[in-house]
């Protein structure tokens, strides 16, 4: 009997102890009674993400930009790049082995 009293002394205890951590956690009894129904609290904008315009069309497709010729100047600059180095010309059109490059290579020098 005293040891069931005892186990029920400490399951209230526990339980005391478990309420009055929930009830500190909550600033007021108003915050208390909302977590406890389920019902959303308010939150700051902080973290919602910013909403943007809809995308649209032009008004008229003829009137939008030219695209710039940039990759040829890129293609310069590589070209430049590659006579200074002396790097030899990639040949296109044709698909070897590596061993056959190796060899080829080999026969080069």
């Amino acid at each position: 009997m005293i040891f069931y009293l005892r186990k029920m002394k400490t399951k209230n205890f526990i339980l005391t102890i478990c309420i009055l951590i929930f009830l500190q956690a909550c600033q007021t009894m108003e915050e208390a009674g909302k977590v406890l129904r389920n019902e959303k609290v308010r939150t700051t904008d902080e973290f919602l993400i910013k909403k943007r315009e809809p995308l649209t069309l032009p008004p008229d497709m003829n009137t939008l930009p030219e695209p710039k010729t940039s990759i040829s100047k890129n293609d310069n600059k590589k070209n430049k790049i590659k006579k200074i180095l002396k790097v030899p010309e990639e040949k296109s059109g044709s698909s070897t082995s590596s061993e056959e490059y190796i060899l080829e290579q080999i026969k080069k020098q």
